[in-house]
């Protein structure tokens, strides 16, 4: 005879859930691997979730809590070999034990101290889709806070989170399963696949990626554990209702918050819920913060961190890197003992050659760059690459650059592929020059960059 399962009670609860770095979150357990290489360091690592539904569960080591909608685990890297990658897993759910939940809504605030339902702080960002219920007064501050601190400095990676949401092939969990990032104690610090994927997307999902322990296909026989087939049905249902609202609302790209606000009245209209939050919680100072309603009950208790998942900080855990230079990155790797040197004409490997010298070059004092428009500043850095300046200084002037549009807080990934170049430019010796062939690949990058502001400031 069997016993019959204590249904967990599952919570409707329309969100926008950003973790800033998932790494800092979790103490930084592991920089992991990408493609059988080790990573050296990591620049971004962020969650972002448009959830449905939490709910709490109590299991014999304690609380587990779970956040059910569209998400994505987002990072930015280096491996060993100083290739530089941006990779991002599809999630459906974030299942937290007790002591990152409490770790989580105990995070130092950064504003709105006094609001429960909005929460920004060092790892949490959270607002009810829905902002109706508040005052207009409180929604025009709310509005100017998120956008200084979240829709701004993570513009590109929340477009591209939209975009992705609109590929018909994205987040069919009805063919997928469920994907899970979870710090389960048994799985912590882990994406959880369904053994229902096919096995080409399993062989693509299953690639481990950085800062994680691994990527194992346990989903549905965890969930199994917890929730009847009435419950996953009734998730995986919310999915693809989030799915379709989501992949079809409008937006503005140059105002992120209509994403949130075209989101709301499409909900009003037509999902209907009862569930959704329609007054204003007291102000009340409270031990915790109220990320997920399913933990309410919880608010005046507290899990320590265990010792057996040491926190370190991101330095210590890049320092602790043994560098291997030999290792070159290859997506395949290529069995070189069947390739002849014959086969290669002698006029081509010279062309190569003479392509690839770096020259010898006088040092030169850097023209003067702008300081306030993005465009001119990547024409005088093209003008500078062309001058056959070295490469020392073409690094400090991009830096430069980077520093002038960072201060104008424009395209996050034109960042990131300056500081690229920043970083390998610095270490090469004094009086060296570009070879023709990084010329060439640098300039057409900055074509890129410079095409990408003139579409901006014309839109």
């Amino acid at each position: 005879m069997t016993t019959a399962k204590t249904e967990p009670n599952i919570l409707e609860n329309y969100t926008f859930f950003v973790i800033p770095s998932w790494g800092h979150l979790l103490g930084y357990p592991t920089l992991g691997q990408y493609s059988n290489h080790k990573v050296s360091k990591i620049s971004h690592d962020l969650v972002i979730f448009f959830s449905g539904a939490d709910c709490s569960v109590q299991t014999e080591k304690g609380t587990l809590y779970y956040l059910f909608g569209l998400g994505s685990y987002y990072t930015q890297f280096e491996l060993q070999s100083g290739r530089y990658i941006t990779d991002n897993r599809q999630l459906t759910s974030l299942v937290l034990s007790d002591f990152v939940y409490d770790h989580l809504s105990t995070s130092k605030n950064l504003t709105l101290e006094n609001d429960r339902d909005v929460i920004v702080s060092e790892n949490l960002f959270k607002l009810p889709i829905d902002l109706s219920f508040k005052s207009e007064n409180k929604r025009t501050f709310i509005q100017g806070t998120l956008m200084r601190n979240l829709f701004i400095p993570y513009k590109d990676l929340i477009l591209e989170f939209m975009e992705a949401l609109k590929n018909p092939q994205s987040f069919q969990v009805d063919k997928t399963g469920p994907i899970l990032l979870s710090t389960h104690r048994d799985s912590y610090n882990q994406i959880l696949l369904s053994t229902k994927m096919d096995y080409d997307m399993k062989s693509k999902f299953l690639n481990p990626t950085a800062g994680l322990n691994g990527i194992t296909l346990d989903s549905k026989k965890h969930l199994e554990q917890y929730f009847s087939y009435q419950n996953l049905q009734y998730i995986e249902e919310l999915i693809l209702k989030l799915k379709r609202v989501y992949s079809t609302i409008d937006y503005d790209p140059m105002y992120l918050f209509s994403i949130l606000v075209n989101a709301a009245l499409r909900f009003r209209s037509e999902v209907g819920s009862s569930n959704v939050q329609k007054v204003e919680r007291s102000d009340e100072k409270l031990p915790k913060e109220s990320i997920f309603l399913s933990a309410e009950p919880r608010m005046n208790s507290f899990v320590d961190w265990p010792e057996s998942f040491r926190r370190r900080t991101k330095d210590e855990l890049e320092r602790s890197v043994i560098q291997v230079k030999s290792k070159i990155y290859q997506a395949e790797e290529i069995d070189k003992g069947d390739i002849k040197v014959e086969e290669f004409g002698l006029e081509h490997e010279e062309f190569k050659i003479r392509n690839m010298k770096r020259p010898l070059v006088d040092i030169k004092t850097l023209p003067l760059i702008p300081t306030s428009n993005s465009l001119e500043i990547l024409l005088v850095i093209k003008d500078i690459v062309n001058q056959d300046y070295d490469i020392r200084s073409i690094g400090r002037a991009l830096e430069i650059a980077r520093d002038y549009i960072r201060s104008m807080i424009l395209h996050s990934n034109v960042l990131w592929e300056m500081s690229r170049y920043v970083n390998l430019y610095q270490k090469v010796e004094p009086n060296i020059g570009l070879s023709s062939k990084e010329k060439f690949e640098l300039g057409e990058q900055i074509k890129k960059w410079i095409n990408l502001m003139i579409n901006v400031q014309s839109s």
